[in-house]
């Protein structure tokens, strides 16, 4: 039998198949491009789709496709789905029946960017594999643990009681970080971990014994460090005076800090690191010298949660791929003491803890 995982993004669909006993990756692909030019890619295969597929014409061609492959419906015994946002209703790998979804449906404004596209998915994916077990698998559940200080928010405490709180993100991935670096790195975990995940969104967590007890995301995937497009933290004071003296409306301003700020707009050139770090323009080097700072004063700020770092990790696109930016975010961190060989590159594989969940489920 199989384990089919799926992570439904704004224009993608991510997907990886791993036997189920013993758990193993089988292959991984993606449908890519919904909306603009599709295409399903896996390994050698990398077939154009017609331009109007939707999510759900790309899971039901997912689904043939698998079929070719030798993975029927009928061999896949769970399906776990990336969803963003379980808020404080869920922290843990949750089986999905319809309440479980009513309840997820009402969450859609804490994550309005994210979470409609990992709950259609999953509704859709319901109905095509009706008689499968599918499990919800979230990205702010590793963050649980934290302690309640570190989760609340400087406003009246009624707020904290309406959901008003910092939650964190990127969790399926430090969770995997946690597990792969006994393996990669061929020791125990170190206590106290400074963990990067760097990419076009990036955050970062302060792992103290294997549990999340501070990290830079909070209440928004918008909050924290510079990212491709997103603000990170920023002056509230300013979105106020956007609103007030700008004549923003609440649309305009959420499009300008989810899709328009970050490297984009600090470079005006790119939100890819790639094109920054290649360009001679005085705009993107200035842009990457601002995520460095930006990323190095944020992992400072995890610190105190830590009690001092014995070993920081880098992880996803920009933080496995671009040295530069390592080497310049530890030059700025260079006072905390961390030695050469306590640094560590961790390929992201949310997938992989995905399927460690929905392994874990199903054996119930």
């Amino acid at each position: 039998m199989a384990i089919l995982v799926l992570n439904a993004g704004s224009s993608s669909l991510k997907f990886a198949v791993y036997d189920e006993t013993p758990l193993r990756e089988r292959l991984r692909g993606q449908v890519s491009g919904i909306g603009t030019g599709p295409r399903l890619q896996s390994g050698a295969t990398d077939e154009p789709l017609p331009a109007s597929t939707t999510y759900r014409d790309g899971l039901a061609i997912l689904l043939k496709w698998l079929a070719g492959q030798g993975i029927a419906p009928a061999g896949i015994s769970g399906v776990g789905h990336r969803v963003v946002h379980g808020g404080s209703a869920f922290i843990a790998p949750t089986r999905i029946d319809d309440g479980v979804l009513a309840t997820l449906d009402s969450l859609r404004s804490l994550a309005p960017l994210h979470l409609p596209f990992g709950i259609g998915v999953l509704r859709d994916m319901r109905n095509l594999l009706p008689e499968v077990a599918h499990i919800a698998c979230f990205d702010t559940a590793f963050h649980a643990t934290q302690p309640e200080l570190a989760t609340r928010l400087p406003l009246p405490r009624g707020y904290f009681d309406k959901g008003y709180r910092r939650y964190g993100f990127h969790g399926l991935n430090y969770e995997h970080l946690v597990a792969a670096y006994p393996e990669q790195v061929g020791r125990p975990l170190p206590r106290r971990v400074l963990a990067a995940h760097l990419g076009s969104g990036a955050s970062m967590c302060g792992i103290l014994d294997g549990r999340s007890v501070a990290t830079t995301m909070g209440f928004s995937t918008a909050d924290g460090l510079v990212m491709g497009t997103r603000t990170g933290s920023i002056d509230p004071g300013v979105l106020v005076a956007l609103l007030r003296d700008e004549k923003l409306t609440l649309d305009q301003l959420e499009d300008l800090l989810y899709r328009r700020s970050g490297l984009l707009g600090l470079s005006g050139v790119s939100s890819d690191m790639r094109v920054l770090l290649s360009s001679d323009r005085k705009e993107a080097a200035e842009a990457v010298e601002y995520y460095c700072y930006s990323a190095a004063r944020h992992a400072a700020s995890l610190v105190p949660a830590l009690g001092g770092v014995d070993a920081i990790l880098f992880t996803g696109g920009v933080g496995e791929n671009a040295a530069p930016v390592r080497a310049r975010i530890l030059t700025h961190l260079s006072w905390l003491g961390v030695a050469g060989d306590d640094v560590h590159v961790i390929p992201a594989n949310e997938e992989l803890t995905m399927a460690r969940h929905v392994a874990g489920v199903l054996a119930v």
